[in-house]
C-alpha cells in the first residue's frame, strides 16, 4: 500500500475518534492494520501524533492538511441536522380545498358533489391537503393482502379525472401522514432507494408531467395569513370539543387543518380584539372502513380558501349529506 494510503486511514481514524487519546487511538490501528504498519505501535502514534500537530513547529509548518490539529484549535458547534420547512405561499385566488380521499377508499359521490361547487363558483386552483392516497398495502394497519401497484393506478387515474375536470387552473398536493407510509416503507424494508428519484411519490405518480406540484412532508401552507396544515403534525387535537378548538389549543392563532376526518370551526377573541378562528375540514373518503366501521364522527366536506392580494382570507367550510348535497 502506498504511503498515501496509510496516511488517509491515519488521518481517517483521527477524525472519527478525535476524542481519545492518540495512544488509544494508536492501538486501535494496530489492531486493524498492524501488517500496513510493520506492527509497530510507536510508529503509528507517530503519525497519530503528526495527524493532531502534536510534534514541533518545524512538522507543523510543513504539513498540508491542518484540520484535525488541536493545539489552540477553536472548537464550532457542530452542523445541525434540523430541518428548515420553507412555507408554501398559495398565489391569491379562490382555492377548492380537498383532503383525505384515501384513494382507492374515496366516495365518488362527495367527489362529484365538491368538484361541482368548485366549478360553480369558479375556482382559481385545487389545493390538496394530503392523505389523497391512503398507501394501505404498505401500512402497518392492514393484514390482508393488497396490491400497492394498484393504489397507484387508482391515484393516477383520480389525478387525471382531476386535470380533466380543471385543466387551466394550477393543482397544488401537499402529502399528508397516509403518503408518508411511501418513504418510511423505504426505510423498513428497501433502504438503498431512499432518496433516488425513481422512489420518490412525485416520480411515481408523474406529477411533473401532469403540472402538478407537489410540496414536502410537513410542510406549511400559507393561504395569505392563514396557515393550512394538514393536522398529523399536530398532535392533540382531537382530545378536546372538536378538531378545531383541539387546533387552535395548539396553534394558539387563526388556522386550519384536515386529517381528523370532521367539519368543525372555533373562534374567539384575543386581547386587542381580534378575532381568531380555526377550522378543521371533512374528509371524501368512505366513512365506515373495516377497522373502524361505526366508532367514528367523521363527514364528508370540503373547503373553499378566498386569498385576497393584501393577504387578507376568507374561509368557506362546507359539509356534504349523504344524499351530496352541500351545506
Amino acid at each position: 500500500m502506498s504511503r498515501d494510503s496509510k496516511s488517509q486511514i491515519v488521518h481517517d481514524a483521527v477524525r472519527r475518534f478525535q476524542h481519545l487519546p492518540s495512544q488509544t487511538i494508536a492501538k486501535y490501528l494496530l489492531y486493524t492494520y498492524g501488517e500496513l504498519f510493520d506492527n509497530n505501535l510507536e510508529k503509528i502514534r507517530n503519525r497519530v501524533r503528526n495527524v493532531r500537530g502534536k510534534h514541533g513547529k518545524h512538522i507543523k509548518v510543513h504539513t498540508v492538511d491542518t484540520s484535525l490539529f488541536t493545539d489552540g484549535k477553536l472548537l464550532k458547534i457542530p452542523p445541525t441536522w434540523r430541518k428548515v420547512r420553507t412555507p408554501y405561499k398559495l398565489p391569491p385566488g379562490l382555492w377548492l380545498v380537498i383532503s383525505d380521499l384515501h384513494v382507492p377508499y374515496h366516495e365518488p359521490l362527495p367527489i362529484e358533489s365538491a368538484i361541482q361547487y368548485g366549478h360553480a363558483q369558479r375556482v382559481s386552483g385545487i389545493f390538496i391537503n394530503g392523505d389523497f392516497q391512503d398507501c394501505a398495502s404498505i401500512g402497518i394497519w392492514h393484514k390482508e393482502k393488497r396490491i400497492f401497484v394498484k393504489e397507484v393506478e387508482q391515484t393516477i387515474d383520480m389525478l387525471d379525472f382531476l386535470k380533466q375536470e380543471f385543466p387551466k387552473i394550477p393543482i397544488i398536493y401537499k402529502p399528508g401522514n397516509h403518503e408518508l407510509r411511501l418513504p418510511r416503507y423505504y426505510v423498513a424494508h428497501a433502504p438503498e432507494l431512499i432518496g433516488t428519484p425513481l422512489a420518490a411519490m412525485e416520480t411515481m405518480l408523474g406529477f411533473e408531467n401532469r403540472n402538478i406540484v407537489f410540496l414536502d412532508y410537513h410542510q406549511k401552507v400559507m393561504a395569505g395569513e392563514l396557515p393550512v396544515l394538514h393536522g398529523d403534525g399536530v398532535r392533540g387535537i382531537n382530545a378536546v370539543v372538536n378538531p378545531a378548538k383541539g387546533l387552535f389549543n395548539k396553534t394558539k392563532t387563526f388556522s386550519a387543518c384536515s386529517h381528523r376526518h370532521q367539519t368543525s370551526e372555533h373562534s374567539t377573541r384575543d386581547i386587542n380584539d381580534l378575532m381568531l378562528t380555526t377550522w378543521s375540514f371533512g374528509c371524501l373518503c368512505d366513512l365506515h372502513p373495516d377497522w373502524n366501521p361505526w366508532g367514528n364522527d367523521w363527514n364528508w366536506g370540503f373547503a373553499l380558501i378566498n386569498i385576497e392580494p393584501n393577504n387578507f382570507f376568507e374561509v368557506e367550510n362546507r359539509r356534504i349529506l349523504p344524499n351530496g348535497k352541500v351545506v
